[in-house]
């Protein structure tokens, strides 16, 4: 890969011009291990495979050290804008600041804490415009890449992409678990909708959508999985969904043959900004088993 980029240092944020790339490489068929994402605010792929492999993994987690260590991860914003305008990407500081609150907030009294590493901000039109999920070859090679040259630190440090998804209105981010570090550790991450943080354009996220790509990145999926037949989310005490909720429809019991009402209010829903606020103990033993995964077996 040849890259061609102007720096600047501005602490604490690191600013990159891109001025020209010219990508290279293999495909790494990354999206065939992934599985299939639905369409909607959140594009990260579901994959049984995956979900087995997490189960076991996580299995080995030793129970007493999965609850009383604490467990602390770094957090390094990358900011790709298009232009230095607000509408182009280029997103205040002001609003990564809430950000990174509302997502310490998310996960607190669950013993996983967030410590703030890091701001890139990297001037580039094309990635701003078409980083999205890998759904073919260029897709996959473009996000190879960009992770190549930009992602910071190792298993333990969250990265925070924020781009636009170009002209894709619903979705706002995917997430990768941990099982794919292994095999693709420069896309570890999330990717977020620039207008989605707290302050930004977005009338339908203000937030949210950052805490619920980050459930993703600790091996939690959607509490819709498989509906209301299959092996759902793999938790225990998340009731089964027919299909992710809009708004907040608060006793909606779209499964009514099986056990409980929609988690409506949980994290890993779709429900409205201000709706989702919560994680059950089955999803933050799942988390804990997750982070120890990150810190024991991958780093």
């Amino acid at each position: 890969m040849k890259i061609v980029w102007k720096m600047f240092h501005h602490t604490p944020t690191t600013i990159l011009l891109l001025l020209s790339v010219t990508l290279v490489g293999a495909t790494s068929n990354m999206r065939r291990r992934m599985g299939e994402s639905i369409a909607g605010e959140c594009r990260t792929p579901y994959s049984k495979h995956e979900n087995e492999v997490m189960r076991e993994a996580f299995e080995k987690i030793n129970l007493d050290k999965r609850q009383t260590t604490e467990i602390v991860f770094d957090v390094h914003f990358n900011v790709v804008a298009a232009n230095i305008t607000e509408a182009g990407g280029w997103v205040p500081d002001s609003q990564i600041e809430r950000q990174f609150e509302m997502l310490r907030e998310g996960f607190s009294g669950h013993g996983i804490f967030f410590q703030f590493g890091s701001t890139t901000r990297i001037l580039s039109s094309n990635w701003h415009h078409n980083l999205n999920v890998p759904e073919d070859d260029i897709l996959e090679r473009m996000l190879i890449n960009y992770g190549t040259l930009f992602r910071k630190g190792g298993a333990t440090s969250l990265n925070i992409n924020l781009i636009l998804f170009g002209s894709d209105d619903e979705t706002y981010g995917f997430g990768l678990p941990p099982s794919l570090y292994r095999a693709y550790p420069e896309l570890d991450g999330i990717y977020v909708r620039f207008t989605s943080l707290p302050g930004g354009a977005s009338r339908a996220r203000q937030g949210s959508t950052a805490v619920h790509e980050a459930g993703h990145w600790l091996g939690l999926w959607h509490t819709f999985q498989d509906g209301c037949e299959g092996e759902g989310d793999g938790v225990a005490d998340t009731p089964a969904e027919a299909g992710p909720a809009s708004g907040c429809p608060i006793g909606r019991d779209s499964c009514p043959t099986l056990p409980g009402l929609d988690p409506v209010q949980n994290w890993m829903d779709y429900s409205a900004e201000g709706c989702r606020d919560s994680f059950t103990a089955g999803q933050v033993a799942r988390m804990q088993a997750a982070s120890r995964y990150r810190i024991d077996v991958l780093s």
